[in-house]
């Protein structure tokens, strides 16, 4: 009996520069797509995906405002102009060029030509105190509860900027400064000084000595004369070693404590003067506040009752 056929061991030949790589590697290099791959790929789908159906709404977005840019504009609807004059030209009021005016003085100007400064009202909130260089003068800015307007009301007190000193007179009438013009220095007295007005003696009450002590009011022509850059009342008692008292204050805030006025209350205007309304007697409501209020603060001290009864009207609003 023959015996049976070996098989034949298929001998490779080399076919080609590749031919004897090792299998293995080849099963690498075929290997499916990593999982990172696999991933990357499938949000790049995602995004192609998204950009086709932007480019679709962005189409239809645009049919739809082309149509709607074809329809017709009611004529009920179109903004029609006048020449009817406001602000500023209201009233056929021509001002005068001022080089450097701001344009609260402008206005405030215009509201003087025109007659608008409030010299009467019932009730009004007091929203904001300030000074016009033009005028040289405090000004009150209120809300009229009245007619909802705001109203400007100016200063008629002849109130001034000063400062304080704890010199006398005469000794303050011998304060020299230094004044340069051009190439030429000129020594003068703080009375020479064209921002100086007057001296006044008054009295204040100093509470670090417990004790009232003489002082010297010195006014000023301006709030710069008093406290500005440059030469002033302040820098000249300060080269000579002199204190000056309430220089750097700005004027509306010194204008306000003088004048004890609390922004936020509410006031009226009778013939130009300014008062403080009692907000107790106002409305019922506002009564009824102030008894509540009167409540909270009767078992405290003397001190403390008389503390809040003089600041009430704070306490109510």
């Amino acid at each position: 009996m023959p015996s049976p056929k070996k098989k034949k061991i298929d001998t490779k030949k080399q076919k080609s520069l590749f031919s004897f790589v090792d299998e293995k590697n080849i099963k690498k290099d075929i290997s499916p797509k990593s999982k990172k791959e696999d991933k990357i790929d499938k949000e790049e789908e995602v995004i192609q995906e998204k950009k086709k159906i932007t480019k679709k709404v962005v189409s239809e977005q645009s049919e739809v405002k082309d149509e709607e840019i074809t329809k017709e504009i009611p004529s009920s609807l179109f903004f029609k102009g006048n020449n009817t004059p406001f602000g500023l030209k209201e009233g056929n009021i021509i001002l005068n060029k001022v080089l450097r005016e701001s344009v609260t003085s402008k206005y405030i100007r215009y509201l003087v030509e025109k007659g608008d400064i409030v010299e009467d009202m019932e009730q009004g909130l007091l929203l904001d105190v300030d000074y016009d260089g033009g005028f040289n003068k405090a000004f009150c800015k209120f809300y009229d509860l009245k007619t909802d307007k705001i109203r400007i009301w100016i200063d008629n007190t002849d109130h001034e900027p000063y400062c304080l000193s704890k010199k006398s007179i005469a000794e303050l009438r011998t304060v020299e400064y230094s004044e340069s013009i051009g190439t030429i220095k000129q020594t003068k007295k703080l009375t020479e000084y064209d921002g100086f007005k007057r001296f006044e003696e008054i009295k204040k009450y100093d509470l670090l000595l417990d004790k009232e002590i003489d002082m010297t009011q010195i006014y000023g022509k301006t709030p710069i004369s008093i406290g500005g850059s440059g030469i002033n009342v302040r820098n000249i008692l300060g080269k000579n070693e002199i204190k000056a008292w309430e220089a750097d204050i700005r004027y509306h805030l010194n204008y306000i404590f003088d004048r004890q006025l609390i922004p936020g209350l509410i006031y009226s205007i009778q013939g130009g003067k300014l008062e403080k309304l009692n907000f107790e007697k106002i409305d019922d409501n506002s009564a009824q506040v102030a008894t509540e209020l009167r409540d909270l603060f009767k078992n405290e001290a003397e001190e403390i009752k008389e503390f809040s009864e003089e600041f009430l009207d704070i306490f109510i609003t």
